[in-house]
């Protein structure tokens, strides 16, 4: 992996001969409360020739055999092909799921026989109740273990804290174990919006303090503002369920109920075939919109027109006060 800083606010990611601009969106593809088969999404996403996605070890290990052969086998070709491949550590279905038995063992058996580009450590999840060091060594660890099994591509710390102790976690981990991306869920970082961006603007400055080329990427945030706005203020790689689960407005960058589709006036690639079903015109509609919406802001960063694209999706007291929190004049 290269990782090069090209703006202040985006990095060039070259991955297994593919390329990352930031900001980046990876669809997320999941079993928990979706309604399609897991390959369906895959295969949808390969149609439209959506650069990446993020599936869940957990979905590929509780598959069926042949199930689980097969998008083994999915993933597989798509990492060697023209699709960036990201396979999360599986926490998000157990914790649904409400599965204890989830383990390092579990995952390890999918990583044995999978080959990805990118892959979060083994969820070491966060308990106030913990000794903190106790609590950075132990995230060291399982990244450490993981790497150690990962056949292929680069191993992302997924780093777990409360919010007033990422900057020091986040720090003793880089310390630690020297990673070239991290991994931070959003709904740890705060309770609103602008908790949450200012504190991707402490992680980013700690980042930067290193003198690395570091990324990072934020879990869970499919929003497009939010993706938006975390940009502005550090965040680099994204990803979410929003895709499949809801309509996105390609004027505002506001978020729809799935069914709501035929309320909105689009001319998107998408849209204008006919003929096929509402389900997969849907999402299909919103892969084209996530793909051109971080475009979009790619280059507004690469412009310099950032107070711009702040001026297409928010209102004046809100820019300003993300402007102040990205440290933006």
């Amino acid at each position: 992996m290269q990782i090069d800083r090209e703006y202040e606010r985006s990095f060039k990611i070259e991955i297994n001969r593919k390329v990352i601009n930031t900001p980046f969106f990876f669809p997320a593809i999941s079993s928990i409360k979706t309604n399609l088969k897991i390959e369906e999404y895959t295969e949808l996403i390969q149609k439209i020739g959506y650069p990446s996605f993020l599936i869940s070890s957990y979905d590929i290990f509780h598959a069926d055999a042949m199930e689980k052969n097969n998008l083994i086998e999915i993933v597989s070709q798509s990492t060697d092909g023209e699709i960036t491949t990201l396979l999360d550590s599986g926490h998000y279905e157990a914790f649904w799921y409400h599965d204890t038995e989830w383990s390092f063992e579990n995952l390890e058996s999918i990583l044995d026989k999978i080959t990805v580009d990118l892959c979060f450590s083994f969820d070491n999840v966060f308990d106030d109740t913990e000794n903190l060091e106790q609590h950075i060594k132990d995230t060291i660890t399982n990244t450490a273990k993981t790497a150690g099994i990962q056949k292929s591509g680069t191993t992302i710390p997924l780093i777990h804290s409360d919010p007033k102790s990422f900057p020091k976690v986040i720090h003793d981990v880089i310390e630690g174990i020297n990673p070239e991306i991290i991994g931070v869920p959003e709904r740890e970082l705060g309770l609103s919006i602008f908790e949450r961006a200012a504190m991707v603007k402490r992680i980013r400055d700690e980042l930067d303090k290193t003198n690395q080329q570091i990324p990072l990427h934020l879990l869970g945030t499919g929003n497009p503002i939010s993706i938006l706005i975390y940009s502005i203020c550090g965040a680099d790689m994204f990803d979410g369920l929003e895709w499949c689960k809801t309509v996105a407005i390609p004027k505002t960058g506001h978020l729809f109920h799935f069914v709501q589709k035929e309320l909105i006036d689009c001319n998107c690639t998408a849209c204008k075939i006919k003929d096929i079903p509402y389900h997969t015109q849907t999402m299909a509609h919103n892969l084209v919109f996530y793909g051109e919406f971080v475009e979009k802001i790619q280059e507004s960063i690469k412009n310099e027109e950032i107070d711009r694209i702040l001026n297409d999706y928010l209102e004046q007291k809100h820019k300003e006060k993300i402007k102040k929190i990205a440290g933006l004049k």
